[in-house]
């Protein structure tokens, strides 16, 4: 189907070609930084947005769809108008107001009054300042969590109160508090991508032996950015002193030897 046979402005048309905030944002990101994370979906558009807690104000917008032009131009439109704006500020905005700035002309409209794609987008923009408390909440202790565990492990004194507490634990209860932070920053956002990961073991000396699945095999940030975020995660909210080793994918197949090896490698 055309573009003209959508019946929609060229302004909506050169939009859709070149978005500004087409993305995603993750929960990873946001708890970096001690932020408030919104991810809402209405039909083949979800939107994104990063916010400050302190003042409820929207520092960082994307977006994502499925949708066709009509709801990229409308999505980032409602990006770029939201930038810096309150929650409260944001959840006010009304779609007509979007599909104005969207037509060539003042008096002919972008797009089809009826369109489905305008009431989506609204029922959307009435569920940020229905999620948002939630999420500022669990930003607020987060953010609290982590500064407190960052806090006790800055000087010798509070390394040995966690060493202490972290002792006095029984492996079970570790591996419970281990997977319990997995759950809550790990987890999802692997999911998101094709992957997942499983616990093997934790030693002794607080290794903690870990075995990738899914699209996290073979990835290169599996052994780079991913594990780091992990580790970090783990030491942030659990134990300082946890040191995460994946498991070598190939460590299991038995080496080969030259009888075994093709004839065009043996030397």
């Amino acid at each position: 189907m055309t573009e003209e046979s959508l019946s929609i402005s060229n302004k909506i048309a050169q939009v859709a070609k070149t978005p500004k905030y087409r993305g995603a944002i993750f929960q990873i990101e946001a708890d970096d930084k001690g932020l408030a994370l919104i991810d809402i979906k209405e039909s083949s558009l979800k939107i994104y947005l990063m916010i400050d807690p302190d003042i409820d104000q929207i520092l960082e917008t994307r977006f994502f769809t499925y949708g066709g032009p009509i709801f990229t131009a409308l999505a980032d439109t409602f990006c770029s108008l939201i930038q810096n704006k309150t929650v409260e500020e944001a959840s006010k905005i009304d779609v007509n107001e979007i599909e104005l700035l969207l037509r060539d002309t003042p008096h002919t409209r972008s797009l089809p009054e009826n369109a489905v794609e305008l009431e989506m987008l609204q029922k959307l923009i009435v569920k940020i300042k229905e999620i948002y408390p939630e999420k500022k909440k669990i930003a607020l202790a987060v953010r609290e969590a982590m500064d407190k565990v960052k806090y006790r492990t800055q000087s010798v004194e509070g390394r040995s109160e966690a060493d202490n507490e972290w002792n006095a634990f029984s492996h079970e209860e570790k591996l419970k508090k281990i997977d319990d932070c997995l759950h809550t920053y790990i987890r999802d956002t692997l999911r998101m991508d094709g992957g997942d990961l499983e616990v093997l073991a934790l030693t002794e000396d607080n290794r903690l032996q870990i075995r990738f699945h899914g699209a996290c095999v073979g990835c290169s940030a599996a052994s780079g950015s991913t594990l780091f975020y992990i580790e970090d995660q783990l030491r942030n909210n659990v134990y300082y002193n946890i040191n995460v080793e994946p498991e070598d994918p190939f460590a299991s197949y038995p080496p080969m030897n030259n009888d075994e090896m093709p004839e065009t490698l043996t030397p």
